[in-house]
């Protein structure tokens, strides 16, 4: 199979559901990773009992982890409409990187 690639920084996409929910997924890690920590560091500050601190931690982190994690991919899930909706008036998502299109020969 011969593959021909043509290199470019700028392109148009726009991604269907699965795609665009396979993006929001990382990103949804990220941010729920960030509500943890940001989460963990505000409880163990107001904690004032030594023993409680180890504890709340392990809770705090689980549980808002996965409070993150599901609000960022369900809110991920609702916005699609609206993004692709902007795409479709658009021609478009407008996105700079890096980007080679792949031309596939049999």
């Amino acid at each position: 199979m011969d593959v021909q690639e043509d290199f470019s920084d700028e392109a148009r996409i726009q991604l269907n559901f699965v795609s665009f929910m396979a993006v929001a997924v990382w990103i949804c890690f990220g941010v729920s990773i960030t509500f943890a920590v940001s989460f963990h560091l505000f409880v163990t500050t107001i904690t004032v009992e030594a023993g409680a601190e180890s504890t709340m931690f392990w809770v705090s982190s689980a549980l808002y982890g996965l409070l993150g994690f599901g609000s960022a991919l369900v809110g991920s899930a609702i916005i699609y409409p609206i993004y692709n909706f902007w795409c479709e008036r658009m021609r478009g998502q407008r996105v700079r990187g890096k980007f080679a299109l792949i031309k596939r020969g049999l």
